[in-house]
């Protein structure tokens, strides 16, 4: 058994747990959400693809030359090039994004992100005290989830992100220096024995491709991702969840119970699947899935940390890293959600991969297998009560009366404002049909695609807040009590026309003014802009309107440069024709709604009175 660490070994296990939490938090908030937000107004969705094959494939690249190059002696020296390497790639991205360097700087971020997970791991195993490996790895690992799962920086614009995630990077490069090792060879245990290092690799594919899955379902997916990462309270929830997860999970691994966080992380990402497949917006998919997702991502750089060598680290992360994100990601794009029979697939998979490494594994497998499908059916195969209790309500209340749920095909002008029109007179679906009536409201047949949930909450309880022309009554008993009512009808709405998500973003990508964009004139765009964005944005630009304080989503402060997720143009100003696309548009996924109604000269006075707003700095701030 290794001694206690000194004064001095302790001071090198804290950098330890330091650089698995500066790791993961440039994985987290700008690998998965920062680079890609960053250029997709930039080479829209379709050039979203080669961004991130590239960046899978420079994460296995990554992975394997780390393994290849790995050498004790050396092991400060590319530590901390690994880590130098990252925090480069985060700080281009963040200061010079540019459409033609994506798949450059996609590439880049994974061979680094590759580099740095192999070497750290293996560094890891003679930095960390073999007794409470598990125990750091979770301080690291949890910490770094609850730091990204911040309001502050969970909602930061993603060049701030991607700021943030080199700035912790170089502080990664630091700590490396100070990483000292307390054993000179750790013991190889049965754990990393050839048979057994590739059952894991099997289980952490499966588990990740699991995770990959989902995550891109909720990302995709207005109601969920309103459930599941909008709101300062659930986004502290997650934290606390995430923390308190990993090192649980830690815990069990010093104590010889390394199965048990793999089979509740199986259980809890499988059963979370099938209830976000099923539309529950409840707290329980989300619970589960973070929970899960610590679960797993200690045990992940555990089983890399250890006495396998290199080798082992860098064909976990390259195979149940990189090639299962993205089995799981390509899964849930071409299919649109989790498919039933993949779950059963994955419950026996990792059923088997358990089994086999130890007897009374194998026993319960079997049970818990068929409870898990068992489950998977029943959800898969239960109509969505939430919806059509919603649909009953939208009835009820006679929003008929004022909205229609049908694009006409034949009118360019619908298809601009309410998204792709509908292929047939009545879509066949509407039971009994809601064709409704357009006279005093706007299209909702694709409303899901314009705005979030919570926006949908807020116009529902005081329309006039949210939207100043409004002629909609306030639906605020709706919510009173327990809400049920109100809930539903929500639910409802966010099912509305999600199928045609891809649709709305290529048209959005593609849209021109017809004739181009007229000039701006700033004292026009000022009076519209205190008619219909000053609520939120405030009179100055500032993100402190009268509405500010009721929003879940901090309201953009136009004054800062770059502004929201435009690039700056020669001037140092957003190009007035990506600014009026989103001022038309919106922003998806956040509370920045469309204002599809305006017209060119409309769009263009406004963008000049943002335009012309006076940046942070120069307003004396």
């Amino acid at each position: 058994m290794a001694p206690a660490p000194g004064r001095s070994g302790w001071a090198g296990v804290v950098c330890g747990m330091l650089a698995i939490t500066v790791t993961y938090v440039f994985f987290l908030i700008h690998a998965e959400f920062a680079l890609i937000e960053l250029f997709r107004p930039l080479v829209g969705e379709g050039g979203l693809k080669p961004l991130m094959a590239s960046l899978g494939a420079g994460g296995i690249a990554g992975s394997l030359l780390a393994a290849a190059v790995f050498k004790k002696s050396l092991q400060r020296l590319l530590l901390c090039g690994a880590f130098l390497l990252c925090a480069l790639s985060a700080f281009v991205a963040g200061r010079h994004p540019a459409a033609g360097l994506a798949p450059l700087l996609g590439g880049l971020t994974g061979l680094g992100c590759g580099l740095l997970t192999v070497t750290l791991a293996c560094v890891l195993g003679s930095v960390l005290p073999p007794a409470r490996l598990g125990l750091c790895v979770g301080a690291g690992t949890g910490l770094a989830y609850a730091l990204c799962n911040m309001p502050v920086l969970f909602a930061a614009s993603p060049a701030a992100q991607a700021l943030v995630a080199a700035a912790a990077c170089l502080l990664g490069a630091a700590l490396s220096a100070r990483l000292s090792p307390l054993v000179a060879d750790p013991a190889r245990g049965r754990e990393h024995s050839r048979g057994i290092a590739w059952l894991w690799v099997l289980v952490f594919a499966l588990l990740i491709w699991l995770d990959s899955a989902a995550f891109y379902v909720i990302q995709h997916s207005s109601a969920l991702r309103s459930h599941t990462w909008e709101g300062g309270w659930v986004l502290w929830g997650n934290a606390g969840t995430h923390l308190l997860g990993a090192l649980l999970a830690g815990w069990l691994v010093d104590r010889g119970r390394r199965a048990f966080p793999a089979w509740a992380a199986a259980a809890g990402l499988i059963i979370a699947c099938v209830l976000l497949s099923a539309g529950d917006t409840g707290p329980a998919p989300r619970l589960l899935y973070t929970t899960g997702v610590s679960f797993y991502s200690t045990l992940l750089v555990v089983q890399a940390a250890g006495p396998g060598g290199p080798w082992q680290a860098g064909r976990l992360f390259a195979i149940a890293g990189w090639v299962g994100s993205a089995l799981g990601i390509g899964m849930a794009q071409d299919l649109a959600g989790v498919p039933t029979w993949f779950l059963g697939v994955a419950a026996g998979g990792l059923g088997v991969a358990l089994a086999l490494r130890t007897r009374w594994l194998a026993k319960a497998a079997p049970v818990l297998l068929l409870g898990l499908a068992g489950l998977s059916q029943l959800r898969a195969e239960a109509p969505s009560l939430l919806i059509a209790r919603g649909r009953e309500v939208y009835i009820a209340e006679g929003c008929i009366h004022c909205h229609s749920q049908y694009v006409r095909p034949s009118e360019p002008l619908d298809i601009e404002r309410w998204g792709p029109a509908s292929s047939t007179p009545l879509p066949a679906e509407y039971t009994p049909p809601l064709p409704g009536n357009r006279r005093q409201g706007p299209d909702l047949a694709n409303v899901a695609n314009r705005r979030i949930r919570e926006w949908q909450r807020l116009h529902l309880i005081d329309p006039q807040a949210i939207t100043p022309r409004s002629r909609m009554p306030s639906y605020a008993r709706l919510f009173e009590g327990d809400g049920e009512a109100g809930q539903a009808l929500l639910d409802y709405l966010c099912s509305l026309g999600v199928d045609t998500l891809p649709a709305r973003r290529a048209f959005v990508a593609a849209w021109r003014p017809e004739g181009g964009l007229p000039a701006g004139r700033a004292s026009e765009g000022r009076k519209l802009y205190l008619q219909v964005c000053s609520n939120c944005h405030g009179p100055e630009g500032r993100g402190d309107g009268p509405l500010a304080p009721r929003l879940v989503m901090k309201a953009a402060d136009l004054t800062r440069r770059p502004l929201l997720r435009l690039p700056n143009g020669p001037d140092g100003r957003p190009p007035s024709l990506e600014l009026a696309r989103l001022i038309k548009f919106g922003v998806e996924g956040t509370l920045m709604a469309g204002h599809e109604y305006l017209s060119a000269q409309e769009l263009a006075d406004l963008a000049a009175h943002i335009q012309a707003l006076p940046s942070g700095a120069a307003a004396g701030r």
